[in-house]
């Protein structure tokens, strides 16, 4: 059998009688540490329990020997603890090393020097290996002091080049390179497959375009331990790494601060053989691992240098190069076209007949159908950008669809022989602030909606959401009608929908990251005073309602005598104007219908025009 030695600290000599070799349960023979005398014979088991400064070079003297190494946890040894992950106690750490057998795992190295844990360059964040579960007190301060680092965050142009020559530029805030992160909340979340004896290194590469991508990830992250892979984070899994910028890069190794023109991370595929513990799985690496890098998601061609050596922005801006795709589909979807004008006119006649039908489901499908949202949203983004050929398009192409859409309902008001304001129609006659938020939230979806491709099936319901078109058709009916007090309404409930629409999906393409502010601001204000002009007779529509809502909740329910007040419909008018059924086991006189009309004129403290339904009930 081979003997056994104890490499340990010789500022550690004090504790070795009576803290670490009676955990031995085999005979060991302790050896203090020097870098230039220590020679053990090949399959010797070497049980090394020493600082950070000091794990490097035993490793190498264990490559090079062939010693069996076991890492012990040195109170001075966090990131060699950290890489071979190490059992915390001591004891425990001690029996598993006595008892494993020896298995061949791999060294990373950063410019030929070995890397126990991490390499960083820049932020890293709370993205950094850690084998102590953080509790929720812990990451809300962790998170307290990545905030305090943002506003000095400043990306650095960082340029990669990984082993199949995958060459790459970007502008990251940092980048972590680690050999694994087993026993970390990062093996569930961000690296489910990183291995020591994988014959990878891996990097995460942490490159967000805004402050508000940042606080996103804080939030996120101290909310729950576990979470998707992060919008910012760029991922490389391969055999060889080479890192460098136009200037000199300030790293840290294993927490030791140096400084080089450029950094190779390397690979040594099975070279060490390690006694390891329960906490640090051995895989089956017979096959051949293949690089894996995810990259999409990180700044690229201009935005790269919009982005690199300023202060991190509040709000990302898009590059124009990452945007083609999406102002390409917004400038095709402001062009008047024959399928364009087709959609208006079918919409509108159905929603023509389902509103003289009173039928939801034909109304519901006329939203669907109408594409007067796509040229709204491309006048949003004209808004944003003041782009000034997609705005005359977007404009122009809306304006044709709304006469388009007046004129086919005004001449089915004509060929529909009935005069009737049926509930649908009259539903969209008194449009209130409510009304508006509907129109800026799905204003907001519809943006968001077109820029992010997995949203684009939402659509449909946004499409549903606001109702464009029915109002529409209520206005051109009420022109055919020649009745003002409909025409009026319902156009004033399109213009409400219109303005909330373009002020939201504008602001939305803002906060995207598709307009700088000071391009935005000029056309945020007109949407603005749009939104602000409508709203002046919602405000005094909402009074109403909240009024009226106010009378239904006194009177619902109240009891006058034996009778019973239910179902109560209220009109802000002057007088005011109240429906309701009076439930009572006897039939009422007239004097006992004043006296039922005086008391609730007492209890509003207003005339009131009374319509009662009176149900006996015994």
């Amino acid at each position: 059998m081979a003997d056994s030695f104890l490499l340990f600290d010789i500022e550690q000599k004090d504790q070795l009688a009576e803290h670490l070799l009676p955990f031995f349960k085999q005979a060991i023979l302790p050896r203090a540490w020097d870098e230039g005398d220590i020679h053990f014979s090949a399959g010797s088991r070497v049980y090394a329990y020493l600082n950070d400064q000091q794990a490097p070079a035993v490793i190498e003297a264990a490559i090079e020997g062939g010693w069996h190494l076991a890492i012990l946890p040195h109170p001075d040894s966090r990131y060699a603890k950290r890489g071979f992950c190490a059992h915390r106690n001591l004891e425990k750490a001690i029996q598993e090393a006595e008892l494993s057998s020896p298995e061949q795992v791999d060294i990373v190295r950063c410019n030929g020097n070995i890397l126990l844990s991490s390499l960083v360059i820049g932020e890293s964040f709370n993205l950094l290996p850690s084998v102590k579960i953080l509790d929720f007190v812990e990451r809300a301060k962790l998170a307290w002091q990545n905030v305090a680092k943002i506003r000095q965050a400043c990306p650095q142009k960082i340029s990669f080049s990984t082993e199949n020559e995958t060459n790459f530029t970007t502008a990251a805030l940092g980048v972590v390179v680690t050999a694994h992160v087993h026993g970390s909340w990062l093996a569930k979340s961000i690296l489910p497959n990183s291995h020591i004896n994988d014959g990878m290194c891996h990097a995460m590469i942490i490159a967000p375009r805004s402050i508000m991508e940042l606080l996103r990830f804080f939030v996120v992250s101290t909310l729950g331990r576990h979470y998707s892979l992060p919008s910012f984070l760029g991922l490389l899994k391969t055999k060889q790494l080479e890192i460098k910028n136009d200037q000199q890069l300030t790293y840290q190794l294993d927490g030791q601060e140096q400084q080089s023109d450029a950094l190779l991370v390397t690979i040594d595929h099975h070279v060490l053989t390690l006694l390891a513990g329960e906490e640090l799985p051995i895989i089956d690496t017979t096959s051949a691992q293949k690089e894996q890098i995810k990259i999409e998601r990180l700044p690229a061609g201009e935005a790269v240098m919009e982005i690199a050596g300023k202060t991190l922005a509040f709000v990302g801006h898009a590059a124009t190069d990452e945007f083609k795709e999406l102002y390409q589909l917004l400038r095709d979807n402001a062009t008047t076209t024959t399928a364009f004008l087709t959609l208006m006119a079918l919409s509108t006649l159905l929603a023509s007949v389902g509103l003289f039908a009173s039928s939801a489901p034909v109304i519901i499908g006329a939203m669907i159908l109408a594409p007067l949202m796509a040229p709204i949203i491309s006048l949003s983004m004209a808004l944003a950008r003041q782009d000034p050929s997609l705005l005359t398009a977007s404009a122009t192409t809306l304006c044709i669809g709304i006469l388009v859409s007046l004129g086919f309902s005004s001449f089915a008001s004509f060929i529909i022989p009935m005069e009737i304001v049926t509930p649908e129609i009259a539903a969209r006659l008194s449009p209130s602030l409510l009304d508006l938020g509907v129109a800026v939230i799905s204003g907001i979806a519809g943006a968001y909606a077109h820029a992010r491709v997995d949203a684009a099936k939402s659509l449909a319901g946004v499409a549903i959401a606001v109702a464009l078109v029915p109002p529409l058709a209520v206005t051109g009916i009420g022109i055919g009608w020649l009745d003002l007090h409909v025409a009026w309404g319902a156009l004033l409930l399109f213009l409400t929908n219109l303005a909330g629409i373009v002020f939201a999906a504008a602001l939305t393409f803002l906060a995207l990251g598709f307009a700088p502010f000071t391009r935005a601001k000029k056309g945020l204000t007109i949407a603005f005073i749009g939104v602000a002009l409508v709203s002046i007779p919602l405000i005094f529509s909402f009074m109403r309602l909240s009024d009226e809502a106010a009378i239904m909740q006194q009177l619902e329910g109240k009891k006058i005598g034996e009778v019973v007040i239910r179902e109560v419909h209220a009109r802000a008018l002057q007088p005011v104007e109240i429906s309701v059924k009076l439930m009572t086991p006897t039939t009422l006189t007239t004097a006992k219908l004043d006296l039922i009309k005086q008391t609730i004129e007492s209890q509003l403290q207003q005339k009131v025009i009374l319509e009662a339904q009176v149900i006996i009930r015994r």
